[in-house]
């Protein structure tokens, strides 16, 4: 007979992972509380509430200030990384997308015209899927020249040592 509990321990997640792979990082000091359901490692944009609370949500525009939800996991019961996600309420690590600063990801997906990952590549986060869309430095998405953030691709997941249960990239912010 099945139960809650069993179906809670037998599901696997498929929220975004990633890692911080900058030694120095720059966060909002008190982090910000989340508005709706938001995976690790996608881009958020920060205002306040009612309540003069600072508050993270997902990124609605390419043209918003753009910054970095980066969570850290607490893991318990065999939990995997895929299962994590940061959820309505709570207070989230934000860190400032500053040049130079490095991060992988698995919330990406090719632009057009893209058959595989290469270093060199180019990125920007697209609101609308909730992932970094990866194009050809020389053609790049349409919404990459007005993005606030841009990033370039430092290298794929059969370069990183472990991937976190999906395949991930390393972008570094422009």
């Amino acid at each position: 007979m099945g139960t809650r509990v069993l179906d809670a321990f037998s599901n696997r997640g498929n929220h975004e992972v990633g890692n911080l792979s900058s030694l120095k990082i720059r966060t909002l000091t008190n982090g910000a509380l989340v508005v709706g359901n938001i995976d690790n490692f996608t881009a958020v944009e920060l205002g306040f509430d009612a309540d003069g609370e600072r508050v993270a949500k997902q990124l609605s525009d390419v043209t918003k200030k753009t910054y970095l939800i980066a969570s850290p996991e607490r893991r318990y019961l065999g939990e995997e990384l895929v299962d994590f996600y940061n959820a309505e309420g709570e207070r989230a690590r934000i860190v400032f997308f500053d040049e130079g600063f490095r991060f992988d990801t698995s919330a990406f997906s090719k632009n057009t015209g893209v058959t595989e990952i290469k270093n060199g590549q180019v990125a920007h986060f697209d609101p609308a899927t909730k992932k970094y869309i990866i194009s050809a430095a020389d053609t790049p998405h349409a919404d990459y020249a007005t993005a606030d953030k841009k990033f370039l691709v430092v290298s794929e997941e059969s370069n990183l040592e472990y991937t976190c249960g999906k395949p991930l990239v390393r972008l570094e912010v422009q």
